[in-house]
């Protein structure tokens, strides 16, 4: 007994020491990425750069929509110069496509195009560290926290958002910093909440979809460790606050936008590209048209339905409560709870109403640090595998099919691309509604 102890023992400090070494070693590979892009005169070490994505990287100027901002911060002219064309100092030509808070931050601050390569390095370094923090934090194996935080910076979404510099990043950031003054229990931490709403919705929009998510959280005595109902209110006050600044420039933001149409790139419950260029190919009528496209809806649907039935059927409540409230957890149940609210509430909105780039996918990665965490908490009941079969294998898939056609140059493939965008993804959305929903239940009954 005592030696097969041991043995245990031992495999687990080396599988944690080997966590940590994978996952220091992909931070590195991460950070040396971003710093030997941002300096020109880096350029001979550039091809080992973001490897998994080098056929879409190495443009000039580096960090291309992040460029946007910091050379529009110093353009004379006015908002609607700027979003009419009149006036354009993006160093691609682009239309400007940002809401005016972004243009504003970047001018308070001072930054410019001078600003864009330190810039580039601190917001990609900021959102790979923080995120590292909380997947050592959640999960209790550091081997498992280590493959995982491993797989999330080498995945098609990660790599993307770091070499384009998507101000998604920005919006991440702000939303941690929105998830810890929700989870707190004093009044300044209420009024920054607020603060923090009102920026983040103001700069993208998005967030709004995940501060309604914590809506459903069940607010009750702070005494008791629960969420205060002013927390939650004031951030849906800061959060609509923010969308009256947006609301006046939708218009030329998504006039001005690139259309992301379905693809290997892209996703959305709206976006049909395979669908649309069947309707090309075969020169189909309006109305075979219309039904073709209300069928490629219908199939997102059913699936989407699929997956939250599976979940909720499992009562998942349970599974997460046992892990929120457990013992060794080394974070509070209602940061979590809030955490994964917030940033799977955020692309669950915009999967369900907008077309995304696949950037978006770096808003779950709360929720892949959420399941090595049941993982590794004795998830061994039925609730528990389905659950993780119904996010964690679709999630991956959809990360990582892709890589087939971007980094190693051979077809994805017709029924590859049909299985990604109209099964795994709808399956996930609705796996991860289902679950969202569930936390309103997981935290009413507090130990």
């Amino acid at each position: 007994m005592q030696s097969r102890k041991r043995k245990t023992m031992l495999f687990s400090a080396i599988g944690n020491r080997l966590g940590y070494l994978l996952a220091g070693t992909s931070f590195l590979y991460i950070l040396f990425s971003l710093i030997v892009y941002a300096i020109p005169s880096l350029q001979d070490w550039q091809p080992l750069a973001f490897v998994p994505i080098r056929l879409f990287s190495k443009v000039t100027p580096p960090f291309a929509d992040l460029a946007m901002l910091t050379h529009s911060a110093r353009c004379d002219g006015s908002l609607s110069d700027l979003f009419d064309g009149r006036v354009n100092c993006d160093p691609y030509g682009r239309l400007f496509t940002y809401p005016p808070m972004a243009l504003w931050m970047f001018s308070a601050l001072g930054l410019s195009s001078a600003s864009l390569g330190w810039l580039g390095v601190a917001m990609g370094a900021s959102v790979a560290l923080l995120t590292g923090v909380f997947f050592f934090a959640l999960i209790p194996s550091a081997a498992v926290a280590g493959f995982l935080l491993a797989l999330a910076y080498l995945s098609l979404p990660f790599q993307l958002t770091l070499e384009r510099a998507n101000n998604d990043q920005i919006v991440y950031l702000l939303l941690c910093l929105l998830a810890l003054a929700m989870a707190r229990g004093t009044g300044r931490s209420a009024a920054a909440g607020a603060a923090l709403a009102f920026v983040a919705v103001a700069t993208k929009l998005l967030p709004i979809f995940g501060i309604f998510a914590t809506q459903l959280l069940p607010p009750g005595w702070e005494s008791r460790g629960r969420l205060q109902l002013r927390h939650l209110r004031w951030a849906l006050v800061g959060g609509v606050a923010g969308l009256s600044l947006v609301v006046p420039w939708l218009g030329p933001i998504l006039r001005n936008s690139p259309v992301a149409t379905g693809g290997i790139l892209s996703h959305g419950l709206m976006a049909h590209q395979i669908c649309y260029d069947w309707m090309a190919d075969f020169h189909l009528s309006k109305s075979l048209s219309r039904l073709l496209a209300f069928s490629c809806l219908g199939i997102k649907l059913m699936f989407l339905l699929l997956g939250f039935v599976g979940v909720w059927r499992q009562a998942v409540h349970h599974s997460l409560r046992s892990l929120l409230f457990s013992p060794a957890n080394r974070l509070h149940p209602q940061l979590i709870a809030v955490t994964i609210s917030l940033f799977t509430g955020t692309w669950v909105g915009t999967y369900l109403f907008t077309k995304s780039y696949d950037y978006k996918f770096i808003f779950l990665l709360p929720v892949l640090a959420f399941t090595g965490a049941l993982l590794c908490r004795g998830a061994t009941g039925k609730g528990h595998r389905f659950w993780i079969t119904l996010i964690l294998v679709p999630m991956l898939l959809a990360w990582f099919t892709p890589y087939l056609t971007i980094s190693f140059s051979q077809p994805m493939g017709l029924s590859l691309e049909l299985v990604n965008d109209f099964v795994l993804i709808p399956v996930l959305a609705g796996a991860l509604l289902a679950t969202i929903i569930s936390f309103r239940s997981a935290l009413r009954a507090i130990p």
